[in-house]
């Protein structure tokens, strides 16, 4: 069985733009699940307002950084680590550009690469994935602000990232798109298009026919 750890913010726990959380079947985790059968153990960790390195000075536990390593020792071995992270390392009160948004991400795939150092065995292969794009923010615009632009720089840097650090890349924004009730969470629609890219990316990763980016 291939064991793959689903890393990221509330687009990966789940949750609906207009409040609440999809059910297991509807969320893209879920249904990544549902597409690559039995042979496949899809493991979710997704919390919303998880940022990528960053300590959260008003929802304290949110650092991805500190969360990931015990994450990767509780579920090793792996053989696959998908990484969605970055929107929320744009709220304002974190006064962050996009480089900085990357650096973050690049120390993740740090810590994941350096496993094989500290356990047995070799560490697993990563696909680091650029987030849905912010659309018309509806009642987050204050924690937010300027966030948008940001954001639309992302994808670039992020495949800049993977081949610099020998990772595998999918930019989520080129299946799904926020929903218009709050311009940050996909709709169900977008979990089960962005399932879809993922099942085909993850299989061809872990045939080893999918060249790093």
């Amino acid at each position: 069985m291939k064991n793959i750890l689903c890393f990221g913010d509330s687009n990966t726990y789940g949750t609906r733009a207009a409040g609440g959380r999809f059910e297991r079947n509807q969320r893209w985790t879920g249904i990544l699940q549902q597409l690559l059968g039995d042979e496949y153990y899809i493991i979710e960790e997704g919390c919303g307002g998880r940022t990528t390195v960053f300590d959260d000075p008003i929802e304290e536990h949110k650092n991805g950084k500190k969360y990931l390593l015990p994450c990767l020792h509780s579920h090793w071995p792996l053989d696959l680590v998908i990484i969605m992270l970055g929107t929320n390392d744009l709220k304002n009160r974190f006064a962050l550009s996009p480089t900085d948004v990357q650096w973050g991400m690049e120390n993740l795939i740090m810590a994941i690469q350096n496993m094989d150092r500290l356990v047995y065995g070799k560490a697993p292969e990563i696909l680091i994935m650029a987030p849905v794009q912010i659309g018309r923010l509806s009642g987050l615009q204050q924690i937010l602000i300027g966030a948008k632009e940001k954001c639309e720089q992302l994808p670039a840097l992020y495949e800049q990232l993977a081949k610099a650090r020998n990772t595998h890349y999918l930019n989520a924004g080129d299946y799904a798109e926020a929903d218009d009730a709050d311009g940050v969470h996909m709709d169900e629609a977008g979990h089960r298009a962005l399932a879809q890219a993922v099942a085909d990316k993850v299989r061809r990763i872990l045939e080893g026919s999918d060249r790093h980016a």
